[in-house]
């Protein structure tokens, strides 16, 4: 009675998740998923027929092979989701594969009218095509996504994504990237990594938690632990960034968090900024949409404003989402900003 109940209640939930994975073009670990987890259920509603019993297992086995297969597979070419500072990994974030999560919550937000649609008017194709191009470069990787809505973040162990670029082995600079609001998400660094590129440094995104709320203790703490790490690897120069609420957290942060083994080169701001907090004492990039309703544009000019001559602002026609709908002119911008950086830090 038991097991037929459980097929009771897992049915509907199979059945909704099987028409959402079909609805928002799923992978095939993602489809595969839902099958499995529909026939299962099927399975359970039917085990007292004899003839249905295999239900059970051929669904079961199917989830367990589609988990086996990404627990090997899901590493990625350049990209590497780290356990920090003791360097391990976790097998929860191999299961899922980012994209078919956050095009699911995408989708649901927009549904329920939680995502305004001036500034999300072309965010759900902007992230289709960003999680295409990174899966056509980097083939499965893992994602701290899975861990930070488990609960599982803290200064003691965080997960990072971390992406080398060029073929040095050892760089000695890097660019920290603090996630925003709904948690780390690799597509995000990894297109920040595209720009980085262009001064063949490391890009490094630690984990806080979904709140992205950099600006608290355990935020502070991620940070210097992110930063003491890099001194280790011997990283000699670091530039904060952030996007939404890692921005505000960064500009925030610029201020208290630091390692003497750093030199602090520059702070990249991605559509969030604090006006409250006083202005960096660093060169200051500012990228906004100018339709951003989250994080009005009027805050990052005030942002800008108050940086002075140290600050380079740029708005693009966009909305909150400007980092992934513009990517090509966010990673524009970003890149010869970081050039402008270096050329000047080594004259």
């Amino acid at each position: 009675m038991f097991v037929f109940l459980l097929g009771l209640v897992s049915a509907p939930v199979a059945a909704l998740l099987l028409v959402a994975a079909f609805s928002v073009g799923a992978t095939m670990s993602g489809q595969a998923y839902v099958v499995g987890g529909a026939v299962l259920s099927a399975g359970l509603l039917t085990k007292r027929w004899r003839r249905w019993r295999g239900l059970t297992r051929a669904g079961l086995g199917l989830l367990m092979l589609v988990a086996g297969a990404r627990l090997v597979l899901a590493e990625g070419h350049g990209l590497h989701t780290v356990r920090l500072p003791d360097e391990g990994w976790r097998l929860v974030n191999r299961l899922v594969d980012e994209r078919d999560g956050t095009l699911l919550a995408a989708h649901a937000l927009l549904l329920s009218g939680r995502l305004p649609r001036a500034d999300a008017r072309e965010f759900v194709p902007a992230l289709e095509s960003a999680f295409s191009r990174m899966r056509e470069a980097e083939g499965l990787s893992a994602t701290p996504a899975v861990a930070t809505w488990l609960g599982l973040q803290s200064p003691e162990s965080f997960d990072t994504v971390i992406i080398p670029a060029g073929r040095d082995a050892a760089p000695e600079t890097a660019v920290v990237f603090l996630h925003g609001y709904a948690g780390n998400f690799a597509v995000y660094c990894w297109q920040m990594a595209r720009a980085v590129q262009a001064i063949s440094a490391l890009t490094v995104c630690p984990s806080v938690g979904p709140m992205g709320d950099w600006w608290s203790h355990r935020g502070e703490e991620t940070l210097e632990r992110t930063f003491a790490w890099l001194a280790r690897r011997g990283v000699k120069r670091v530039y904060l960034g952030g996007l939404s609420n890692g921005g505000v957290g960064a500009s925030v942060l610029v201020g208290r968090a630091a390692h003497p083994g750093l030199e602090l080169r520059g702070l990249l701001l991605i559509s969030g900024a604090s006006t409250k907090v006083p202005p960096p004492r660093v060169p200051v990039l500012l990228v906004e949409g100018k339709h951003d309703s989250m994080m009005p544009a009027r805050l990052m000019r005030e942002a800008a404003r108050r940086a002075g001559h140290l600050a380079t602002y740029v708005e693009l026609d966009s909305g909150h989402f400007a980092f992934l709908d513009r990517h090509e002119a966010c990673e524009k911008a970003i890149a010869t900003w970081l050039l402008e950086r270096e050329r000047d830090a080594n004259r």
